[in-house]
């Protein structure tokens, strides 16, 4: 390719974002959820982890499902889905349909995001790949965050229930955008594409490499992003609207370092010595907001800083993902791999944090679980120093 097509890769890229509205619109209703259909703690739990779920046991099933029968066919199929959950979800009356909705949901959001990725390598130049790999890395905190400005007005509009056709219908309108913007530019993988090109992939060292590196990643961000609103609430008497705005700043954060690292990637930054800046950067700063020294104000910046280098993660991963397909008809499977290591990841994170939190009774407890996966991250990218 000669030139980057630019439009298509921000129309994918935003598919992504807009499938990302699945999960923020559930963080900014779950209260009235919780109210109105009388959900208890594990049900609500559920509602709010069923995509990291779904994503730690099917990512890579996904992605070789999109790479056997065509990658557009395959994202305009998992944005209907996504919209189909989303339509049932708003006609929950117990919390039975409301799970099956976003059940759906979240299918259709997977085998979206495993799909998009590919889209955006084939649209891209080798010279502009990195970073439009790299800006694909910020579609969840980029989709999340705006999420949570937007949801807030809509569901003082006409509630959650109005909140969830509202997404539906947004998710079916990008999906013909989609669709116009892509038709006629990519082609069926061929039929012969099965186990052993999964194997193939998946059992090397470099794939295995960053996979690791993203549940150690998911399992940081995951971790601080969600327990520092609660933690500013409880412990420091903070409002929830400020905590909740402040929580908003620091997943939005992540987009910064997404974006460098493809734009630093481009310019020759070597991915290793990313990676390996992402890690301690994280393990120094989520330390500094769990520890019980530090008052609000470094909390919070500390939380931007994780955040921000952070970000360096997923956009130099989806560049490296980009480079280990032994075929370019195979990033959907890498994509699906990386993904797969993200949901196992953002399960496990929160439950080791809160699982040490509640058995010490001190945040400060934390800080074994953010030293031991930092320094297992910070591991998988040193190794990476002659493979990427």
């Amino acid at each position: 390719m000669s030139e980057t097509h630019w439009i298509r890769v921000w129309i994918a890229f935003l598919a992504g974002c807009i499938g990302a509205f699945q999960i923020g619109k559930a963080f900014a209703s779950l209260p009235l959820i919780i109210a109105e259909l009388e959900l208890n703690l594990i049900q609500a739990g559920l509602i709010l982890s069923l995509f990291s779920l779904i994503a730690a046991f099917a990512g890579a099933g996904f992605g070789l499902l999109s790479d056997r029968i065509g990658h557009l066919r395959t994202a305009l199929t998992g944005l209907a889905i996504s919209a189909a959950g989303a339509f049932l979800g708003a006609t929950a009356a117990g919390v039975e349909i409301l799970l099956l909705s976003r059940l759906i949901e979240g299918f259709g959001f997977i085998l979206a995001v495993v799909t998009l990725p590919s889209l955006i390598s084939a649209s891209a130049s080798e010279k502009d790949r990195p970073l439009a790999m790299g800006l694909w890395g910020a579609f969840m905190p980029a989709g999340i965050g705006a999420s949570m400005v937007i949801t807030p007005p809509l569901l003082e509009w006409h509630g959650w229930r109005g909140l969830w056709n509202d997404v539906g219908i947004i998710t079916l309108v990008w999906g013909a955008i989609l669709l116009l913007t892509f038709r006629g530019t990519t082609k069926a993988g061929k039929l012969d594409l099965g186990t052993r090109d999964l194997v193939a992939n998946a059992l090397r060292l470099g794939p295995l490499l960053v996979v690791a590196g993203f549940v150690c990643y998911s399992s940081l961000y995951q971790s601080l992003t969600a327990f520092l609103p609660t933690m500013l609430t409880t412990e420091y008497g903070m409002t929830l609207a400020r905590s909740a705005n402040l929580g908003a700043l620091v997943v939005v954060a992540n987009v910064v370092g997404n974006v460098s690292a493809g734009w630093l990637i481009g310019r020759g930054a070597i991915p290793w010595k990313l990676l390996t800046l992402s890690f301690v950067a994280m393990g120094l700063c989520a330390s500094l907001v769990f520890s019980g020294f530090t008052e609000p104000a470094m909390k919070t910046v500390a939380g931007i800083l994780f955040s921000a280098f952070g970000g360096m993660f997923p956009g130099t991963a989806f560049v490296l993902a980009a480079r280990f397909a032994i075929k370019p008809s195979h990033m959907a499977l890498m994509a699906g791999l990386m993904l797969q290591g993200a949901g196992i990841g953002q399960t496990i994170g929160p439950m080791m944090v809160s699982s040490v939190v509640e058995l010490s009774g001190s945040w400060n407890s934390a800080n074994v679980i953010v030293a031991a996966m930092a320094l297992i991250g910070l591991g998988s990218a040193l190794l990476l120093r002659k493979r990427s």
